[in-house]
């Protein structure tokens, strides 16, 4: 271990199953890690963050250390799903449900980029520091997406990285797009809505098949050519589509994974609007997912716009609570990257 000054290491391998809290250095950086310290053996400290990564660590880059009290579990909101999951987790659970085509990290920001369609796809979603100062992490960040052509965007989680939000917005990038993520147990989802037996035929598929498609919409838009290889960026989409024959009545899309399904593309068709249709196929998703396979979905999210008041009654009566937000922030025309210096934290 380096001794530095001011640093303390107060950890010992006689500490293995206690939650630690490690700083290590590597050239001039340095690199903070707290979760639970699994192994000390040869050399290397083996660390499982609270959203169960793994990091190995080399005793002999540990400046710092110390053995810290039990993460909190965050008191669950009344009738959510999220009891002991925070802003961060589900984010990291939700980024894997709606991938980029491609992705990389830098320290615990995901960098993600899909040909400019959608948001999520298309931005860095901060799930802890940087591993850089803020300048050097920017910098870093812009290159990487000049080179896809696409502009810089982060999805901020809020509360969780409101100092971050607050560094971007003295920065001069603006907001955009800010969202509630809402959460349900998927047992109130079944609860407030009885099942049907007068429905047209349900369909569920792996990949959207053009009957599905032909109700996709983006932001009331038909979506471009790109939509269909986004709409499978997940571990494990799903398609379900409520039909009369040939025509689709309602479509949704989910994705499995981490116990949660997430749900996006909710559409029903014109000319059946307010006859249950949107209601239904997501307690039949919710349903489907309470059944997947070896690792079934116990809790549901969505994102849905602030302003979207309709949405929002649908998903309020369906038992969805509100977990957190989101918003983007989009980088001015010219970012001087040198502006602020110091810890992103």
């Amino acid at each position: 271990m380096r001794a530095r000054p001011g640093y303390v290491v107060r950890i010992r391998p006689a500490d293995v199953g206690s939650r630690v809290s490690v700083r290590s250095i590597s050239g001039e950086r340095y690199r903070d890690v707290v979760g639970e310290l699994l192994s000390w053996a040869d050399g290397i400290l083996r660390i499982r963050r609270r959203d169960g990564s793994i990091v190995d660590v080399a005793e002999d880059l540990v400046v710092a250390g110390k053995v810290v009290p039990p993460a909190p579990r965050r008191q669950a909101r009344a009738g959510t799903a999220a009891a002991g999951i925070d802003d961060l987790e589900l984010e990291e659970i939700a980024g894997s449900g709606w991938q980029g085509f491609e992705s990389s990290w830098l320290g615990r920001w995901l960098l993600r980029a899909s040909a400019g369609f959608t948001g999520r796809a298309n931005s860095v979603l901060p799930l802890g520091d940087a591993g850089l100062p803020l300048a050097a992490a920017l910098d870093r960040v812009r290159r990487w997406y000049a080179d896809r052509g696409l502009p810089m965007r982060f999805q901020v989680p809020l509360p969780a990285r409101a100092e971050l939000d607050s560094a971007l917005a003295e920065l001069g990038w603006t907001t955009s797009d800010r969202n509630h993520v809402l959460t349900a147990p998927i047992s109130a989802v079944l609860a407030a809505v009885p099942d049907r037996d007068d429905l047209p035929v349900l369909v569920v598929e792996a990949v959207p098949s053009p009957t599905w498609l032909r109700l996709y919409r983006y932001r009331g838009a038909p979506p471009p050519p790109v939509a269909l290889r986004q709409l499978v960026q997940a571990d494990h989409p799903v398609f379900m589509s409520i039909r009369d024959g040939d025509e689709p009545l309602a479509i949704a899309r989910g994705a499995l994974g981490s116990g949660w399904i997430g749900i996006t593309a909710v559409e029903v068709a014109e000319s059946v609007r307010r006859r249950g249709l949107g209601t239904h196929i997501v307690r039949e998703l919710c349903a489907l997912a309470a059944t997947a396979g070896p690792d079934p979905a116990h809790s549901a999210y969505l994102q849905v716009q602030t302003g979207n008041a309709a949405a929002l009654a649908l998903y309020d009566r369906l038992g969805f609570t509100r977990h957190h937000d989101y918003q983007y922030r989009i980088a001015p025309d010219r970012v001087d990257c040198g502006k602020r210096e110091g810890s992103e934290g």
